[in-house]
């Protein structure tokens, strides 16, 4: 009728009114489900296409474990566990987008440490397939870190865990570690030779497609970070992922086993620091 008052629009609860970006850790304690005592301490991603698989032999490594869902099944292929005492959270994902978000909603949710893993595309001269590359920082070529930190073309990692690492790893020969920065590409189909070119003649010794996204919403959450990337091959030397190489595959699974080694130091080494906060 005329002069009537339109309906009443139903009140949502806060959870539901609210923007992505303004959830609290209330609010992303009750999406997930997750006990306010299972925070971790840590997150570990690994960038992969194959991500069940990798979530397969991570979950494998924790004990008490938590799958971590969400409303409209946002998220998948991430859990809780416990792993020397200490809780750490795991995700696969693939690319800046994904990287983003759970280094996001664990960042939101309290956890102080994010470890990226992956492999990634060798730049520099000697650096060869299966060596570890820890990235002192990340350029920003993904898209995703833009959104957090516009303006910024690259995010530096936590200095003492670079050196952390360089100290404690002990590699098995012929694997050799690498410091330094990466570059995060948003498209790994549209690397073209001048793009390698030019990232190496900016300093870049590898890139990959997670390490900018993560670094920069952990930086924006006051979150430490790092990164340790086995080499898949080394693509200014004209190498890539669709040449079989399999002289190459003792290599690159030494390269995966020092990577979870100095992941599970890293971890190792977070269990005083959280036995000190309880």
């Amino acid at each position: 009728p005329i002069g009537s008052r339109p309906p009443r629009r139903p009140r949502l609860p806060p959870i539901l009114a609210a923007m992505l970006k303004d959830l609290t850790r209330d609010d992303w304690l009750a999406a997930l489900s997750l006990p306010p005592d299972r925070v971790p301490t840590a997150l570990v991603l690994r960038g992969t296409r194959n991500l069940k698989r990798h979530y397969a032999e991570h979950v494998a490594l924790l004990s008490d474990v938590i799958e971590v869902g969400s409303p409209n099944a946002l998220f998948e292929d991430v859990c809780v566990g416990r792993l020397g005492g200490i809780d750490v959270a795991y995700a696969s994902v693939y690319g800046g987008p994904m990287a983003s978000e759970i280094t996001h909603v664990f960042g939101a949710l309290g956890t102080g440490l994010v470890i990226q893993t992956g492999v990634c595309g060798a730049l520099g001269d000697g650096i060869d397939a299966g060596d570890l590359v820890i990235a002192t920082a990340a350029g920003c070529g993904d898209g995703a870190s833009a959104c957090y930190l516009p303006g910024i073309g690259r995010v530096d990692g936590t200095a003492d865990l670079v050196a952390s690492i360089r100290e404690t790893t002990v590699l098995p020969e012929p694997i050799r570690v690498h410091a330094g920065p990466v570059w995060s590409t948003a498209a790994l189909l549209a690397e073209g030779m001048d793009d390698l070119v030019c990232w190496y003649g900016e300093g870049y010794v590898a890139v990959d497609m997670e390490t900018a996204a993560t670094f920069a919403v952990a930086e924006t959450f006051g979150m430490r970070r790092v990164a340790l990337l086995s080499v898949f091959d080394n693509p200014r030397a004209g190498e890539h992922l669709l040449l079989t190489e399999t002289h190459k595959d003792e290599a690159r699974a030494l390269g995966e086993a020092a990577m979870r080694e100095a992941l599970l130091g890293l971890l190792a080494a977070e269990r005083p620091a959280a036995a000190g906060r309880t």
